[in-house]
């Protein structure tokens, strides 16, 4: 099992945070604080390791290039928004492993 970057990011308008996978799209999670955050993107991204084995694939290659364009993107998507930039990372690593 490899640990992997996550992306939280403060929640103006609901207060929390929410979270995000670069190397597994579409993998979310949320919390009232940053460790719930992180406890609700662990098991998003379990689910999505799970529904991906099913599939016969696995999450992405994890490199700095892919997390650099994920954070561009939440960077832009706040800025849109009109929201400060304060952004951080993490890392978690599932209790399942990867196929890829």
């Amino acid at each position: 099992m490899q640990p992997y970057t996550v992306i939280l990011s403060p929640e103006p308008k609901l207060g929390g945070y929410s979270a995000s996978c670069p190397a597994m799209p579409g993998a979310f999670g949320q919390g009232q604080t940053r460790q719930e955050a992180l406890e609700s993107i662990r098991s998003g991204m379990e689910a999505w390791l799970e529904a991906m084995a099913e599939r016969g694939g696995g999450a992405l290659i994890e490199t700095p290039e892919l997390v650099a364009a994920a954070l561009a993107s939440v960077l832009e998507d706040r800025a849109a928004e009109g929201w400060d930039l304060s952004i951080e990372t993490a890392t978690v690593q599932p209790a399942i492993a990867s196929a890829a």
